[in-house]
């Protein structure tokens, strides 16, 4: 594989991890938790916090998709493997889980 392939790979994979993320989050709002795929999250040693978290999850993800130059939106970061990487890791605290993790691995792949 290529540099830039493996850069492709990385990006698709942070959109995808970012999408993911923003559906564990409206799905904190709404109650119905991630089906106990939001692994290590913060939200399970604090009770009735899920609304704050699913607002943060989903303000992190919109950040992380417009740091990979998805969306337009005003709360952006310079695209990078290590900003990626701490929004990863900031998702996956928030409970992102599956999501997270997809942000982090794609991040990992940017660098190569």
């Amino acid at each position: 594989m290529t540099k830039t392939s493996l850069t492709r790979i990385g990006e698709i994979l942070v959109l995808i991890g970012a999408i993911v993320a923003l559906i564990f989050g409206i799905l904190e709002i709404f109650g119905f938790g991630t089906f106990g795929l939001g692994l290590w999250s913060i939200g399970g040693l604090f009770v009735g916090i899920g609304i704050i978290l699913g607002i943060l999850l989903i303000i992190f993800s919109l950040i992380t998709l417009a740091t990979s130059g998805v969306i337009n939106f005003p709360w952006k970061f310079e695209k990078n493997w290590i900003m990626l990487l701490v929004l990863g890791i900031i998702l996956l605290i928030l409970g992102g889980g599956i999501g997270a993790v997809l942000v982090i691995i794609g991040a990992i792949l940017t660098l190569f």
